[in-house]
């Protein structure tokens, strides 16, 4: 009578193991910038998607919206915290009583930075923004400082584009 084993011998799972390790420690030291950099394009992408958002709602709706990162209901330049659209009537950067949220923007990752010149981005009507609201957003990982795609410019007619930048800063050791 014949037996049957179904099973796998020793030389066969320390072969497998072994295989494991070397492709793991091949990939893995990738897989950390790998992720990074997904995490950027997906954060760039959402605050593109925002502020599209804002300008198509200010341009609809025939007012003012405002984006930025709110502290106790005004507008602060701490860009890293939760980004808040919303509508701003009397355009006072401040979120009052009878103005609403349109949309929140989750805080960024803690190994990411995001920085813009200003306190807050206000689409007009036509779809504009306030005089002196221009300028780029800069999405920066304090690990990886040469990722690509990290820059997002706000012109004063409301469009906004990406491109890569080389203004990140390296980490000091």
């Amino acid at each position: 009578m014949k037996r049957y084993y179904f099973g796998h011998t020793l030389v066969e799972v320390l072969a497998s193991a072994v295989i494991l390790g070397i492709v793991t420690s091949v990939t893995l030291p990738n897989l950390s910038r790998f992720l990074a950099q997904s995490r950027l394009d997906n954060s760039i992408t959402k605050i593109i998607k925002s502020l599209h958002l804002a300008r198509g709602y200010a341009v609809s709706h025939a007012t003012n919206i405002t984006v930025c990162p709110l502290i106790s209901g005004s507008c602060t330049d701490h860009w890293q915290n939760a980004i808040y659209i919303f509508e701003d009537g009397n355009s006072n950067l401040s979120l009052d009583e009878n103005e609403y949220i349109i949309k929140v923007i989750a805080k960024i990752h803690k190994n990411d930075e995001l920085d813009y010149p200003r306190t807050a981005i206000t689409y007009r009507a036509d779809g504009s923004i306030n005089f002196m609201q221009s300028g780029s957003f800069l999405y920066c990982n304090q690990i990886f400082t040469d990722l690509t795609g990290n820059q997002i410019t706000v012109s004063q007619v409301g469009r906004v584009r990406i491109k890569d930048s080389d203004k990140c800063k390296i980490p000091t050791l």
